[in-house]
């Protein structure tokens, strides 16, 4: 199931209580950028909620860049990083390197503070148009 924009991205996330930055990216849909330490706990609860879809994890060290495949709440076998970054927004790639803040983004929202409640009702209404 694709996630076509950031408000349902944090939707989703607030469905599995994961606090995070969700940005925007035209032609792509959203980045999901979690609290520190985050990043595996939430792609397990949003592999698991996205039944059939992968979740990649991108970690960027000082040295290198590294990625975990996430389907059905497992971890999967890494794939390559380098093919993903290279189809990837150049937004994107200054996120994951620490050179552009997620609120620097317009459009970019939060599922922190979001009702699951809210979430629910927000994303049938998607899904109804």
């Amino acid at each position: 199931m694709p996630v076509a924009d950031a408000e349902r991205a944090a939707d989703l996330c607030a469905l599995v209580s994961v606090a995070a930055d969700v940005v925007p990216v035209a032609g792509v849909g959203a980045v999901v950028v979690p609290g520190p330490g985050e990043a595996e706990a939430g792609a397990r609860a949003l592999s698991k909620l996205l039944r059939g879809a992968d979740v990649i994890v991108l970690t960027a060290t000082q040295d290198a860049v590294a990625a975990q495949r996430w389907r059905g709440g497992a971890r999967g076998e890494d794939p390559r990083a380098g093919l993903l970054l290279a189809t990837w927004p150049d937004d994107v790639q200054r996120l994951l390197l620490g050179r552009l803040a997620p609120a620097d983004v317009p459009g970019t929202t939060s599922s922190a503070g979001r009702s699951r409640w809210r979430a629910v009702r927000s994303l049938v209404r998607a899904r109804r148009r």
